[in-house]
């Protein structure tokens, strides 16, 4: 295959419609398939300047991890920064300490930093290809995953405010190779793509060569099976999100950090509409996605809830119910209660959670507070009122009255509570939380 920067173009533009005027960030680590897809968009960036010569064409740069798992790690570093100085592309690099030598802390940080670089609307291109999409089936394959799993590595998707997309995945290994050196590229090896400790290598060395022995397109077959699956994935995705405008959610909560889906509203769905749309919002948000048996357990929960005080935990991360919601939040300690605030000025706003909340008081509350010069407008949590009384003047069973509201009884004791302190006495006017309506604040959040 005689493999060309036009039919390039035709994939980043045409198949994966992407930005033609986008900052493009390479993922670019030496090897011969980073090296290939950084000379393309060279290639490709002086072409777009000869043909629009009225203006600039996208922006690149190339960024660079050192994981320092190897010996040569510098020197392949300091290969990089000179073929980036050559090819006149601005270059970006970040030295890891990783704690341990293992495939997804290094990919997760990796990832993690790649985003940090990335401003919102931008692309990331990685240089994985036709081999890596079969390997990653297989991998997925082993470790019993769904058909999200198994359509492995696809063509575009969402990035953290931008764009992932792997434009290479149509060509073979030996595609990239016989660019390579129609090009006199120079490229870096990695010596641990033979080490058998990491699975993807035993996969690419021992597993599939055996596969291509008994078919010969074993490869691309896989792969075109991936490819198929992302298509089946994308159908998915689009009926998820026609379901999700049917159910009811609450947005991020400041206190637990959790997000809440109303699982009242899935009872009209098939179980396998309601696994569906659960994988999806919690992909959307990016939280942890449950295996089968958690999935399971959630989905008979639907149907006959808990109690709750029924936690379900896995990988960090919890699952609640109440009141026909289903929350999801870090598995951490419950959340301590609030220092009293005092709201001196009723003309200023009072910022909550590190300025996620801004709470203003309604015309209600002036005249309510005008009306109680004695008394001291406070921001307080249920640990911290004494002798709580309602508006009316009798005592105030807080416990019940929170649990009317529809507070979720592990935000309880945390929750803020809007007072009037006269004397020995707490005048509770009523919880300050993003998911209650209020007559005394008004609520803007988040801020940030």
């Amino acid at each position: 295959m005689n493999y060309s920067v036009d039919q390039f173009a035709e994939q980043l533009f045409g198949e994966l419609a992407l930005d033609s005027n986008a900052t493009y960030f390479i993922a670019y680590s030496g090897g011969v398939d980073s090296t290939v897809l950084l000379h393309l968009m060279v290639e490709l960036r002086e072409r777009e300047r000869r043909q629009e010569r009225e203006r600039e064409p996208f922006k690149l740069v190339a960024l660079h991890v050192n994981h320092n798992l190897q010996e040569g790690s510098k020197a392949w570093s300091e290969h990089c920064a000179s073929a980036c100085a050559d090819l006149n592309v601005p270059y970006r690099s970040v030295s890891l300490d990783l704690e341990q030598r293992n495939e997804s802390l290094a990919r997760n940080a990796r990832y993690d930093w790649f985003r940090e670089q990335m401003p919102s609307g931008s692309v990331l291109l990685t240089a994985h290809h036709r081999q890596d999409r079969a390997e990653t089936l297989l991998f997925n394959l082993m470790r019993g995953a769904g058909s999200t799993g198994l359509s492995s590595l696809r063509a575009v998707r969402p990035f953290y405010g931008s764009k992932l997309a792997r434009p290479l995945l149509q060509l073979s290994q030996k595609d990239i190779h016989d660019y390579a050196e129609k090009h006199s590229l120079s490229w870096v090896e990695d010596p641990t793509n033979k080490d058998a400790l990491y699975s993807r290598n035993h996969i690419r060395n021992k597993i599939l060569p055996v596969l291509k022995e008994f078919r010969g397109d074993a490869e691309s077959n896989i792969a075109r099976a991936a490819a198929n699956l992302e298509q089946e994935n994308l159908l998915l995705r689009e009926v998820a999100i026609c379901d999700l405008v049917e159910v009811r959610e609450h947005a991020k909560h400041p206190l637990d950090n959790s997000h809440a889906i109303c699982f009242e509203d899935f009872q009209h769905l098939s179980s396998a509409r309601q696994a569906n749309l659960l994988r999806f919002w919690l992909g959307s948000l990016q939280l942890h996605i449950p295996s089968r048996r958690l999935l399971n357990a959630l989905l008979a929960a639907f149907n006959e809830p808990p109690s709750s005080t029924t936690i379900l935990q896995e990988e960090g991360s919890q699952f609640r119910f109440y009141q026909g919601y289903l929350y999801v939040m870090p598995a951490v300690r419950e959340a301590q209660p609030l220092l009293t605030i005092d709201w001196r000025d009723i003309d200023q706003p009072i910022d909550l959670y590190a300025s996620k909340i801004r709470v203003d008081a309604t015309p209600k509350l002036r005249d309510l507070y005008k009306d109680r010069r004695n008394s001291s407008l406070q921001l307080t949590s249920k640990a911290h009122v004494m002798n709580p009384k309602a508006l009316q003047g009798h005592t105030l069973n807080l416990k019940k009255w929170l649990q009317e509201m529809g507070i979720p009884p592990w935000r309880r004791q945390a929750v803020p509570l809007l007072t009037l302190s006269q004397a020995n006495n707490d005048l509770v006017l009523g919880p300050v939380d993003q998911q209650l309506q209020s007559d005394w604040v008004s609520l803007e959040c988040p801020i940030v």
